[in-house]
């Protein structure tokens, strides 16, 4: 069996976005998604190809879900 997991994350993009935003909140995450969908918008159509999309913004969502329902 193959763990796709990484470092505990849906994905390496899902991981980059809980390192570099180091979201504490659920509006953290909402602040996250729009500040990288405003910059990957503003990037040249070329750039965009590099760029890995595949947030799992739900799974980030959730992990504040948990935390909330356990207060």
């Amino acid at each position: 069996m193959t763990d796709n997991t990484y470092n505990g994350w849906t994905n390496r993009a899902t991981w980059l976005v809980n390192v570099w935003f180091n979201p504490e909140s659920r509006s953290d995450v909402e602040m996250a998604r729009e500040t990288l969908e405003s910059a990957i918008d503003d990037l040249p159509d070329f750039l965009k190809d590099f760029v890995d999309t595949d947030i799992n913004w739900d799974e980030l969502l959730e992990h504040f879900e948990d935390e909330e329902s356990e207060e």
